[in-house]
């Protein structure tokens, strides 16, 4: 609180992006996501470690987190979740 003992209102600030690039970042983190879906149903097939197992809940908390992001109008931080989950879900079907 200042000295008027009133407090600050606080503001949110987020960037900016255009309608069409945001469109198409929301096309791409589903794709993105859509591919470490498929990645995670590969791993499935096969019996994981107690590593992969962890690492593959791991990929389902990214794809949930990024899902909800976008859903609420966060297209950046679902694309960036997405990713993590695309990357690790490619490294866990790798090894």
């Amino acid at each position: 609180m200042r000295n008027g003992g009133t407090a600050e209102p606080t503001a949110k600030l987020a960037p900016t992006v255009p309608t069409n690039v945001a469109s198409q970042q929301a096309q791409v983190t589903e794709q993105l996501l859509t591919a470490a879906e498929n990645n995670l149903k590969q791993a499935g097939t096969r019996q994981l470690t107690t590593e992969q197992a962890a690492v593959a809940e791991q990929i389902r908390n990214y794809i949930e987190r990024a899902r909800a992001a976008s859903s609420s109008g966060d297209v950046e931080r679902g694309h960036n979740l997405a990713v993590k989950a695309r990357l690790l879900s490619d490294d866990l079907v790798a090894h």
